[in-house]
């Protein structure tokens, strides 16, 4: 296990409700505050009034004095903050942290590939990987985590174009973040988006990688921890 990107300042709060996609009315120390959240998913199970969570101030307040970033879920906190995920996968990769990602780096953020903007275009030995990562934020059975957890044509349009380049000849891949403590794999939500399931099984069968991997927030030592660099990825 590994701290993959510490937090060096940040807030206990508890939850209080979610007023919109983006803020949420959280405590801070006996006060209620806004805070900013990054997760424009339903946040089923993790968002749930009367939780315990961490904030970060903000250096530039306005409407929100705060980022709500970890949220309590049973042993340990799941990572709500996309930002944060994806800045922990960045590290992970620059770290050689993922048996998949050994030898690569980050080259930039936000490639343009077709008619979408994607994550990360990772350099690995010379070879150009196009990555997007997706937020896995929703235990399902058996310990695995899903995604998505509402419909998501933006997910479909990612999906679909990687399929598209992989099967031209290029590498791609499609990295689930479960970003919750424990879990112990990663599968599709049908329920979510009853595409998605499909669009993944196309995805393997293209060429596209498909890869998944654990992230939770370690309050004790402050940062956010890498705890399954691989985790299986189960189509039902």
């Amino acid at each position: 296990m590994h701290i993959v990107l510490e937090i060096p300042v940040f807030r206990k709060c508890r939850i209080v409700r979610r007023l919109n996609r983006f803020v949420v009315e959280v405590e801070v120390e006996g006060s209620r505050e806004r805070a900013h959240n990054t997760n424009t998913g339903r946040l089923v199970g993790v968002l749930v009034s009367g939780r315990s969570g961490f904030c970060m101030p903000l250096k530039r307040p306005g409407k929100t004095r705060f980022r709500l970033f970890a949220v309590e879920y049973g042993d340990g906190y799941a990572v709500v903050d996309t930002r944060l995920q994806e800045e922990a996968f960045a590290t992970a990769v620059d770290r050689w942290l993922l048996p998949w990602a050994v030898g690569c780096r980050v080259a930039s953020r936000r490639p343009r590939l077709g008619t979408s903007l994607l994550d990360f275009l990772l350099e690995c030995s010379g070879t150009r990987v196009y990555v997007e990562t997706k937020s896995a934020v929703l235990m399902g059975p058996r310990g695995l985590a899903m995604y998505p957890d509402c419909p998501t044509e933006r997910g479909r349009r990612h999906i679909r174009e990687l399929i598209m380049h992989a099967e031209s000849g290029a590498r791609v891949a499609l990295v689930f973040i479960a970003a919750l403590p424990g879990a112990r794999g990663f599968m599709p939500n049908k329920d979510g988006d009853p595409e998605i399931p499909a669009l993944v099984r196309r995805a393997i069968e293209a060429g596209v990688m498909v890869k998944a991997l654990g992230l939770d927030f370690d309050a004790e030592q402050r940062g956010i921890r890498l705890y399954a660099p691989s985790l299986p990825v189960v189509l039902a």
